[in-house]
């Protein structure tokens, strides 16, 4: 559903804030670092990229997040940015730090769930911007799909991941609901060099290795490659590894060159 559609739908409900009322307790709307539409950055800085926001820079981020302010929080992240516009270890990580404050809001009560589900609405508007533009045919011989584990319902963190693979010149197809059949159909249909599979909260562990082992195989690729992260693994890299997965989480520039050898790219 479109940002704007959920937002009158909600105010018309009466379960969502005016755009700039939501503000952590004490902190006025735009305190802190980060500058927001109309404020300009710190005397002699041209970029806020080495530094850090304060938790109240990041309150007022998430309160534009959750009033589904997409231009708001663009102009909030347009200090940090990227010179190229790329999606980055920076972005990511205040990308990712809104989506678990929108979590954390609503388990103690300090946001409502029309607040969350517009607020993370919002975040793919905000991530949509980012996305490499992809026209014409594939160009890319290195394939890749990533898919939550059957049941997940979290998938932001893993279409960051998407894009920042994209950029890095992969074939990448980012689906946010998969059956498991369907998942079986797809890679046994369609060759991938890399399928990876995205656990947040609890679960069965050994369903992820016998689905593991499924994916291997049905794959119409020999030579697959598995990477089980989300936040289920992220510090068990042996246990990932011990269900099956030739890849556990690690920083991207990490995950990224340990692909970049385990699958070449034909002009390397």
């Amino acid at each position: 559903m479109e940002a704007s559609v959920l937002t009158a739908l909600l105010r018309r409900h009466g379960t969502l804030h005016p755009p700039g009322t939501l503000h952590p307790a004490g902190h006025a709307p735009g305190e802190g670092l980060a500058p927001t539409a109309g404020r300009a950055l710190p005397r002699g800085l041209t970029s806020l990229r080495g530094l850090t926001p304060s938790p109240s820079d990041m309150g007022r981020f998430v309160a534009l997040v959750a009033s589904g302010d997409v231009a708001g929080a663009l102009a909030w992240l347009a200090p940090w940015r990227h010179p190229f516009g790329l999606l980055d270890d920076r972005i990511a990580g205040l990308l990712g730090e809104a989506a678990q404050r929108l979590g954390q809001g609503w388990e103690n009560d300090d946001l409502c769930f029309a607040e969350v589900s517009l607020g993370l609405v919002t975040l793919q508007n905000v991530l949509h911007e980012f996305a490499p533009a992809v026209t014409g045919a594939r160009v890319s011989e290195r394939r890749m799909l990533l898919v939550p584990m059957p049941g997940e319902l979290h998938c932001f963190g893993m279409r960051m991941l998407g894009i920042r693979f994209q950029q890095a010149g992969w074939d990448c197809d980012c689906e946010s609901h998969m059956p498991e059949e369907a998942l079986l159909s797809r890679v046994a249909a369609t060759r991938y060099d890399v399928v990876g599979l995205s656990a947040h909260g609890a679960g069965d562990e050994a369903q992820a290795a016998a689905l593991i082992a499924r994916i291997r195989a049905v794959s119409c690729e020999p030579r697959l490659r598995i990477l089980l992260g989300g936040a289920r693994f992220v510090g068990r890299a042996e246990a990932a590894l011990a269900l099956g997965a030739d890849l556990a989480p690690l920083p991207f520039d990490e995950l990224s060159g340990a692909l970049d050898r385990l699958i070449p790219r034909s002009d390397s």
